[in-house]
């Protein structure tokens, strides 16, 4: 099991994230905040907001793994992340020349012919 020294490089930094849960209308975001003592998870959406402090890292990432399995096996679904780190827009949404998603290749295809150097095979028998 991996340990932690005190030393300050030796921490795990937690970034500042956000995970959304929907269920039939209802919302739940689980959130992480790094704190001067440790890392902070909390909980708002469903009823009165909660939050739970912990030393270790590790034991916030066990802890917030089994919420996030309750939550999808009762019935609630995983929505979006926070923060989108992706650098660039999504690229399912920009329109296509043509249906052909590999369209770059065809020209490769055509200049491409390779011989057949196999030998036919007898069966054995």
């Amino acid at each position: 099991m991996l340990k932690l020294g005190n030393d300050e490089t030796d921490r795990f930094r937690v970034p500042d994230a956000t995970w959304v849960f929907e269920r039939a209308g209802q919302r739940i975001e689980l959130q992480r905040q790094e704190t001067d003592t440790g890392a902070l998870l909390m909980m708002s959406g469903a009823g009165a907001p909660r939050s739970y402090q912990f030393d270790d890292v590790l034991a916030l990432v066990r802890f917030q793994s089994d919420m996030e399995e309750l939550l999808l096996k009762t019935g609630w679904s995983f929505n979006e992340f926070l923060p989108d780190r992706r650098s660039v827009a999504d690229r399912r949404t920009w329109p296509r020349l043509t249906e052909r998603r590999r369209w770059w290749t065809d020209g490769l295809l055509r200049q491409y012919n390779p011989r057949r150097s196999r030998k036919k095979q007898t069966p054995v028998g």
